[in-house]
This record gives C-alpha cells, structure tokens and sequence, in this order.
C-alpha cells in the first residue's frame, strides 16, 4: 500500500521551500562556497556561515547576485527583495515568510528565522535562491552550494516556450482547496495472481476519508481484501505446506488494513502509518516516508503557473559544479513547449509528453471540457510494466493504476470527491 499511494496522492510540483536550521551558535563555513549557474560567488565582507549543517549567507550578497534590489526596515527588521514581478519579505527571528508574484500572496513557515550576526544579516542560501525561482544543489566533492536561476533561463532561453504547461497548471490550481474542505472516496483493485493452475483473481475494496487544504491532504483508509482467493494462488504455486504461521499471520492481516497518511505539499512528502507495515520491516506505529513522484498531480497552490512546475522540475535534478546549468537547461528543454508532441486527437486545449527519467513518461493533457489527464507510464526493455492515470475534474479526481509483471497483474482504481468546510489537516505527522 506504500508504494500504490505514493503513485497516486499526487501534489508534487510545487518545491519545498522549508529549509534552514534551529538557531544554534554559528561557525565560519571554512571551505564552503556558492556558485550562481556555475560561477563561484564572493563574499567580500562577510563569509557564510554554518548552523546544523546548513548554509547561510549575507542576504544583500546573495540577492543582489541573483539581480533582485534589496532593502533593510529597521523598524520592523524586516528584509525585502524584489526581482520583476517577485517580492521576498523575511523578519529577523521570524520562521515565517511571504514571497509574492504577480499579485499573489503565498505565506510560507520555515525551520529557522534569519538573523544577525556581527552587523550582517543572514539568510538561508537554499530559500533566498529557490524563493526567487532558482534550483539548489550541494556538490559534496567541492563543498559547494550550487544555484542555478531557473526562472532567469526560463525567460532569457526559453521565452515564450511554456504555454502548454502553463494552461495545464492554471486549471489544476484552479482545483486547488483555497479553503480547508473534506475528501472522501472509494476504492477498487483487482489482483490477477498467474499460476501454474491458470490465472487467479483476487478483489479489494475500501474508502477513504479526509480533509485538506493547500498546504497538505490527511486521510485514513480502510481496506478489506478477499484472503480466500490469495490462498488458493499461493497453494497453487507452492502448495499447502507454504501456509505456515507466518505466512497465516500475513493472510489475516490482509483481510483487514487500516492506515493514516499525511500528503505534505509543503515539503512534498508522503508519510503513512498501518500496522501492516511491520511485513516490510516499519515499526508498528512508526511513520514511513517517501518524496511523491512528480506528475502525480498538480493541484498543490492555487494561483500556480508554469514557473511553479518548471523550476520545482528542476530542483529535483541533482545539481554538480561544473554540470548544473546543462542539468538544468534540459529539464526546460524537456518541459519546453518543443515536447508538446502529443496530437490534436487526444488534447483539446493543451497538451505535452515529456521524459521523466530513462524509464518514465509522463503525458498530460487538457481537454476542450476541462478535463485534465495526467499518465505516468513506466517501461522495462521497451515494454510497459505499470501505469497511473489521474483525472482532474472541478468536481473530483479519479485515478486508476495498472501493474503488469510475470507473476501477477493489478488493476486499481480511486474516486475522490471533495466536500464540505472542514478543519485544517496536518502538514507533516507530529
């Protein structure tokens, strides 16, 4: 069940920007040093410095780099940084902070307050770039925080050249819950187990019930699952002898699962908890964690645009000196609107295929009604071994998921349904 909701709780374009430390006394950062697409910075009056591992650096010094005007409020100790339709506001010994664009306000809380040190005001070097629309990396060879202004090469190289995903993530944000709401939904999978007595099938059926907003989706699921049929598959392959107390203690807890999970768009994460997790080795009780699969769905910030997607593509890249601004300029080239290959019968009003890594294509597409599809389609030797599609509509999602291997076949499919007011859910388990 891990993996099958990481693939289709989906909310994964929109990157983190929660970074930082907790305030602990700070240390020079001997050795460490930032590059801005692959130019090294200097620092010329004050140094980064270390908290938890983490890098911090002159505010003016980093901002100013990345062409934004800076300005200090003593009054407030406030810090703000505008860069064309940007504006970044942080306050001294304040973990929130707001970055504006285009008239739309978005309130973010990170893991530490920027401060001052020795005259100079610092801030955390990974927020400061990617708030103002750049990737981040960290080149551990070189001791070397690596920026790359994917904004600024979305508008200087590639101007104009996002139409189609800007389309497709101006609908989905207009899904998005502006306000806390509840979800609910039902659930069906089939399971096609093949063996040497034939193909046998096996069923589950559950619901799932939540609230969410746009900073998180919580939910708790119930599933009932037909033991019978799984048992007759494994004598079948192995004979009866293979139902020892073990593999018993496994079958009686398929009959019944229950489990919690928490989607974080905050830091784009699933984390899900369910007894029966102790059988991939989970302490019963402990929350599991895995990054969402990007494409799974783009409903995750209202007001969104293709900036949102295309930069938050390229801070999944792994960014080295030297390699970083060719890292990234293929993530925009692969998202750019000269991958729209998709043909007119199959989109109505936008449309792009794009390469996700060697394995994984993903296509999306808007209709003429206001149906966005998204399909994530993963090969082997050319072959296609499992696919997610998720269907956006104002009114719902569905998502159906398709897995085909040598000893098995599966055939799951997910309707939500959004509904009344509710209280918001939690970002991240407590």
């Amino acid at each position: 069940m891990k993996r099958l909701f990481s693939r289709i709780c989906g909310a994964a374009f929109a990157a983190s920007l929660v970074l930082a430390a907790v305030p602990v006394p700070t240390a020079a950062a001997a050795g460490i040093q930032v590059t801005l697409d692959d130019k090294a910075l200097s620092f010329s009056d004050a140094q980064p410095l270390m908290r938890n591992d983490r890098t911090f650096v002159p505010f003016r010094a980093i901002f100013e780099n990345m062409g934004a005007s800076v300005s200090w409020d003593n009054a407030s100790h406030t810090v703000t940084a505008k860069r064309g339709d940007r504006t970044i506001q942080l306050t001294i010994g304040r973990k929130s902070c707001s970055v504006s664009r285009s008239g739309a306000d978005r309130s973010f809380v990170t893991d530490a307050a920027p401060f001052i040190e020795g005259g100079r005001t610092y801030v955390p070097v990974r927020f400061a770039a990617q708030a103002l629309g750049a990737a981040v990396g960290w080149d551990n060879n070189t001791q070397t925080v690596v920026i790359v202004d994917t904004e600024n090469m979305m508008k200087s190289s590639f101007d104009g050249q996002f139409e189609n995903i800007g389309s497709i993530v101006k609908f989905a944000s207009t899904c998005a819950p502006v306000m806390p709401r509840t979800v609910s939904g039902s659930l069906g999978a089939t399971f096609t187990f093949h063996t040497a007595m034939g193909d046998l099938p096996a069923s589950m059926t559950g619901s799932l019930a939540g609230k969410e907003n746009l900073e998180a989706t919580e939910f708790s699921v119930d599933l009932q699952t037909d033991r019978s049929a799984i048992e007759t598959a494994i004598v079948a392959n192995e004979g009866i002898n293979v139902i020892d107390e073990n593999v018993d203690s496994l079958l009686r807890k398929l009959e019944h699962i229950t489990a919690n999970g928490i989607i974080s768009r905050t830091d784009g994460k699933l984390y899900l908890k369910s007894d029966f997790l102790t059988e991939v080795g989970i302490a019963n009780g402990t929350w599991a964690m895995k990054p969402l699969a990007m494409g799974s769905g783009l409903t995750a910030v209202k007001n969104a645009d293709a900036i949102d997607f295309v930069c938050a593509a390229a801070q999944r890249e792994t960014l080295s000196l030297g390699s970083s601004v060719a890292t990234v300029r293929a993530v925009l080239e692969r998202l750019s609107d000269q991958s729209a290959s998709l043909s007119g019968a199959n989109i109505g009003s936008a449309g792009l295929r794009y390469q996700e890594d060697s394995y994984t294509t993903v296509d999306l597409a808007l209709s003429a009604d206001h149906v966005l599809t998204i399909t994530r389609t993963v090969s082997q030797d050319g072959n296609p071994v499992s696919k997610m599609t998720l269907v956006q509509r104002t009114g719902g999602t569905s998502v159906t998921y398709e897995k085909n291997t040598a000893a098995y076949s599966a055939a799951v499919r997910i309707d939500l349904t959004p509904g009344a007011p509710s209280s918001a859910p939690a970002v991240r388990p407590a």
